[in-house]
């Protein structure tokens, strides 16, 4: 996986009244944070009792990643993907690399990949592992880049609007970009769950998928697997997100409301809303899934 070389692009949110990108601005060093996030996530295991997602939550980031690959495969995979995403971007605020206009998540995305093949040609038992993996980071300058391989999802919430940030990688979401699906048809195709892009596997997934947005206090960030937005609808996930005040309550309502619709996949759910510094209670993270440490 290579970085882009052509600039990011925006995604209108980020647009001045008048359709003008709003410019982005070098933070000065040593610059303090004046926006973080107040994090939450949780993390469920479906059917087969394993969970093969992990989730990572904390004041700068919301990654999730939902693994596949038989055996413990999957639940590697997207460990290793969360594990070294938010290193590199834990190390890119510190740097003050998170100003890049990718924020250092192309090529923290790219070293996952890296990372889950070179665990798979380690060791037979992972052969073919893969992941999903959907990173949201809040830079110092304002804005959250968001990083994206696979069918996990972003979404902004903002003023009581749900938008949706990512596109799926998948079978039916071409099908249905082609014309040859209707929406409706590809919510409930046998195939919609055929990933065409993921980290690890057999194929080069290629570069993430990379945007950006201009953040404000009071936006709320939602970053997921599909065993939640597979079978919740929009309108119900914002809902949820719009009536819940605190993202934690958020978060597990979201997982419930999974539960609900009768999810047959594990459910992460990592929830971020956009607050000042000075308001934050705390500065602690919340690891899920596989990526939590073991307990006790």
């Amino acid at each position: 996986m290579t970085a882009p070389s052509t600039p990011l692009p925006w995604f209108p949110a980020a647009e001045a009244p008048g359709g003008t990108t709003v410019p982005v601005r070098r933070p000065a060093a040593g610059a303090l944070d004046r926006l973080v996030l107040d994090p939450a996530a949780v993390s469920l295991a479906g059917p087969r009792g394993e969970d093969q997602d992990a989730g990572w939550a904390g004041p700068a980031l919301l990654v999730v990643a939902d693994g596949v690959g038989g055996g413990s495969g999957g639940a590697q995979a997207a460990r290793l993907a969360v594990d070294e995403v938010s290193r590199r971007a834990a190390a890119a605020r510190e740097t003050g690399a998170d100003a890049a206009p990718d924020a250092g998540l192309a090529a923290a995305v790219a070293a996952a990949d890296a990372a889950i093949r070179a665990a798979a040609a380690g060791d037979r038992a992972l052969t073919g592992m893969a992941t999903t993996c959907t990173a949201a980071v809040l830079t110092r300058d304002g804005r959250v880049v968001v990083a994206h391989v696979g069918d996990s999802r972003a979404h902004l919430l903002r003023g009581g609007v749900l938008t949706r940030l990512t596109t799926d990688h998948t079978l039916v979401q071409a099908l249905v970009a082609s014309g040859e699906l209707t929406a409706e048809e590809a919510a409930v195709s046998p195939m919609r769950s055929v990933l065409l892009r993921a980290l690890g596997g057999s194929a080069d997934p290629g570069p993430a998928d990379l945007l950006a947005v201009r953040a404000e206090p009071g936006d709320r960030l939602l970053v997921c697997s599909d065993g939640l937005s597979g079978v919740v609808p929009a309108d119900t996930l914002q809902r949820v997100l719009t009536a819940e005040r605190r993202p934690a309550a958020a978060a597990a309502r979201l997982l419930l409301a999974a539960l609900a619709a009768g999810t047959r996949d594990d459910v992460t759910a990592a929830v971020g809303d956009v607050i000042p510094a000075g308001w934050a209670s705390t500065s602690a993270q919340v690891v899920v899934g596989s990526a939590a440490p073991p307990p006790g």
